[in-house]
């Protein structure tokens, strides 16, 4: 039957008011559970499984678990078996969003918004500084983020050239189409990536691969077991990123399925629940998953969030305008921490994609690990000083992971020392980069606290006897844990010119 298949609530719940299924679990005639073994399942396992009256559903690669119905009677002897780790009932999974959902027409002239109105229009994209990202190329291009949600609206002409496919577990197809009544996964995209395109708003990483991996019912709940068999598909489709604004009980599978992601690369960011003030939520409150809790525009905890030690990091979450199903004309508002998560993962994808991400933990690898140091380590320190339980480590900056380019422009003066541009580095490697426009030639001039560079100097000729020479030059100074101060003089005929750009 469909949905003994699919372990669909409403029918599960219209059965137990007919008393097919007893509504007291002394007297349920079998269970829908998860069962941890010690190893990968292989014979063994499944027959023991079968041999109990157990009905196989799913068999999982990524934690040594398999979903089955089993008939009561035989539950304590599974969980007494040797080769069994754990037994747990299959429980539900909703979304993290309050009820209600204010949508605006198209008709508000959204559709033909400025680019610079997306900004406007998306407060919290634009108040952690994403523009600084954007204005120099990176943004989030390349990285694969799995949103494991109620599916994603891919009609949306917000999020159509960014979505890349995914898995409906709720209905077992390729197909996973939002259909929530609250769009939850939809919007929950647009704030991650929604395109820069001169319409409506626009996501913190506007060109990242989304991939939507559908576990929610159209009524926003879903069951454990799909949500790990999600993780599952986002570790087996190397993903980079997991967004995941949903919220569970605290089971055995879902730790494991959270970890074994993690220590395959995986950096899994998750909304910590609207608690009002009561601890953080799962999958949020695992040591591998980035907990989330928002902020309104003045920086302020929401009188939604949590108040507990798992909270990482904290990002806009009040009153999101972002993309919303077709059927809502595209837009609508939420708030909760629903929306402050994919804030994070926005910038988790800008800044896996601006190459700048170093071995932060020294440990020979660049990898997820090193991208939730840096993430630590761009916030605004809200509340007490250091890490706390409101706000975790602080709002998230991405100007602070990605810092504003330097514009300098260098000409030739009549008086040639008024011409000399001078700048100080400090605090890590600097990318400079040299466009002539009509110079001979110029020098970098380098001191380290005052005492000349001659290694670090350099002469760069553009205009050669009857030669070509490089129009553009581009090199690096590393000013880690010193000051660098680099004067440009240029040399060519009054007016000539040429376009500095640094980048950290």
């Amino acid at each position: 039957m469909p949905f003994i298949k699919h372990r669909n609530f409403l029918v599960a719940t219209l059965l137990v008011v007919i008393g097919v299924i007893s509504p007291y679990p002394g007297m349920a005639a079998e269970h829908e559970v998860i069962v941890g073994f010690h190893e990968h399942p292989g014979a063994s396992q499944r027959g023991l499984i079968e041999s109990l009256g157990g009905q196989i559903y799913r068999e999982y690669n990524l934690i040594p678990a398999i979903v089955a119905k089993m008939p009561t009677a035989n539950l304590a002897a599974l969980r007494n078996h040797p080769l069994v780790a754990y037994v747990e009932q299959d429980t539900e999974v909703t979304s993290i969003d309050p009820p209600y959902l204010s949508m605006l027409s198209a008709s508000t002239g959204l559709s033909a918004a400025s680019t610079q109105d997306e900004y406007a229009h998306s407060w919290g994209v634009q108040h952690i500084g994403s523009e600084v990202a954007h204005s120099q190329g990176i943004t989030g291009k390349g990285v694969k983020i799995a949103v494991i949600d109620s599916g994603i609206d891919y009609g949306n002409e917000e999020l159509d050239g960014n979505y890349q496919g995914g898995y409906d577990f709720v209905h077992d197809d390729n197909d996973p189409r939002d259909d929530s009544y609250s769009s939850h996964g939809t919007h929950v995209a647009g704030v991650i990536a929604a395109e820069k395109n001169g319409i409506g708003v626009v996501g913190v990483a506007p060109e990242a691969s989304l991939y939507a991996l559908k576990v929610l019912t159209s009524f926003g709940s879903g069951l454990t077991s799909d949500t790990v068999a999600a993780i599952q598909w986002a570790v087996d489709n190397n993903m980079d990123i997991i967004n995941i604004s949903i919220q569970g009980e605290d089971k055995a599978s879902l730790k494991a399925a959270c970890d074994a992601a993690y220590n395959a690369g995986l950096l899994i960011v998750a909304a910590a629940g609207n608690t009002y003030g009561q601890s953080a939520s799962y999958p949020a409150s695992y040591d591998s998953v980035v907990a989330v809790t928002n902020t309104d525009k003045d920086n302020n905890l929401a009188s939604s969030a949590p108040v507990s030690p798992e909270i990482e990091l904290s990002a806009p979450g009040e009153s999101i305008f972002s993309t919303a199903r077709t059927r809502y004309n595209n837009y609508g508002t939420l708030s909760g921490t629903s929306q402050a998560a994919p804030h994070v993962t926005g910038m988790a994808a800008l800044i896996l994609s601006s190459g700048k991400l170093k071995d932060l933990n020294s440990d020979g690898e660049i990898n997820n690990k090193d991208l939730r140091l840096e993430l630590q380590a761009s916030t605004d320190d809200l509340g007490d000083t250091g890490k706390d339980e409101l706000f975790g480590y602080g709002l998230v900056n991405v100007e602070k992971a990605i810092p504003p380019a330097i514009q300098i422009h260098l000409e030739r003066t009549q008086q040639w020392l008024a011409g000399w541009q001078a700048y100080t580095m400090e605090n890590g490697n600097h990318h400079v980069s040299i466009q002539n426009n009509s110079l001979y030639g110029m020098i970098s001039w380098v001191s380290e606290n005052g005492t000349f560079r001659r290694d670090l100097s350099g002469v760069h000729i553009f205009k050669g006897y009857r030669q070509q020479l490089p129009q553009q030059i581009d090199f690096e100074l590393d000013a880690t844990n010193t000051s660098l101060k680099v004067v440009f003089i240029p040399f060519g005929k009054i007016g000539s010119s040429a376009d500095i750009t640094i980048t950290k």
